[in-house]
């Protein structure tokens, strides 16, 4: 028998016969041709025998899902942060971003993808919308970063929101949408299924076999989140090869792509910009502790994008930023 998940080989044929007692009397012998095992070898078969173990598959599938995240990630390099006065130029300066990426592309390839998340990145793409004309839309395709499951048309969806405020004017955009259920597991399925399907040369993929998006946008909760990868989970250290991931931490759960899958794009955009009566510094510690924060990436996820992405802040956003990065 192999020996399985570190344990060593056990040696199924090392019978012996049973030491004799001590006392004189003749002591019956077993059947022709067989002898009896030592206790101790036959403890070590019975404990060998209950402990189930796990096929080899049901292991890679057991340790696909998390791997070592560096206890820490160095300070994002001053050189990958712009800040912009205040959140129009923000809005302007990522439009422009996109606009960018997508025009590149259609000249290089014949076609372009993106990726996009919701909240505060949906309002950007409003407000910077004249920096998107000239844009070929029906050349493009379109991912959401992350997503509740749920119908298209509810009032959650991501894509309900960003079909009312911008995507009817992105005439021909190929949109890779939600299939409409609560199954956490089933939609990752098949929102991946839907992206291996669109042809390389709307979206490529790298030698690891991970989608390569010309740019994907990215906003940052104020404890670090970014897609629908949260603190202290799992996900957040996923190494499995998925491109997108199930994540049942609400009601209802919700999709993301994999942190491979989002850090794999050619360009990585984080953007933070605003300010409100309840943040009137903005999002400005967030993006402290996410850019130059040490608490490490597993309590502070957004710190793993530290080496791949390009910040993009207003000057309220990148307030509470070390002079050096400002």
């Amino acid at each position: 028998m192999q020996a399985v998940l570190g344990l060593p080989r056990l040696q199924t044929n090392r019978w012996a016969p049973a030491a004799r007692p001590a006392s004189s009397k003749a002591v019956k012998p077993g059947p022709p041709g067989r002898t009896w095992p030592s206790l101790v070898s036959l403890a070590v078969f019975v404990q060998a025998a209950i402990v189930p173990i796990a096929p080899v598959e049901a292991e890679r599938a057991r340790r696909g899902r998390r791997s070592a995240l560096p206890e820490t990630v160095p300070p994002a390099a001053a050189s990958r942060i712009l800040i912009k006065s205040d959140a129009d130029a923000v809005a302007t300066q990522l439009c422009s971003e996109v606009a960018a990426a997508a025009k590149e592309a259609v000249a290089k390839r014949g076609g372009f993808s993106l990726a996009i998340p919701g909240g505060s990145i949906l309002k950007m793409l409003v407000a910077g919308a004249a920096e998107l004309e000239g844009v070929e839309w029906d050349k493009g395709v379109m991912a959401y970063v992350n997503h509740k499951c749920v119908a298209n048309d509810d009032a959650a969806a991501t894509h309900k929101k960003a079909a009312d405020l911008f995507l009817s004017g992105w005439k021909g955009l190929k949109v890779i949408t939600m299939g409409g259920s609560a199954d956490g597991e089933a939609e990752a399925q098949r929102y991946e299924a839907e992206l291996r399907a669109v042809p390389e040369a709307l979206l490529p993929r790298t030698a690891g076999d991970m989608p390569v998006f010309d740019i994907c946008l990215i906003g940052v909760g104020d404890d670090g989140h970014f897609g629908s990868l949260y603190p202290n989970r799992e996900e957040i250290a996923d190494e499995s090869g998925r491109w997108v991931l199930p994540v049942d931490l609400k009601s209802p759960p919700s999709i993301t792509l994999s942190p491979a899958a989002m850090m794999a794009s050619k360009k990585v955009l984080v953007a933070s910009a605003g300010v409100s009566e309840k943040y009137p510094l903005g999002k400005s510690e967030a993006m402290k502790t996410a850019i130059e924060g040490m608490e490490g990436p597993r309590a502070f996820p957004a710190q793993v994008l530290r080496g791949t992405a390009f910040w993009l802040l207003d000057e309220a956003a990148a307030s509470a930023l070390s002079p050096g990065l400002r």
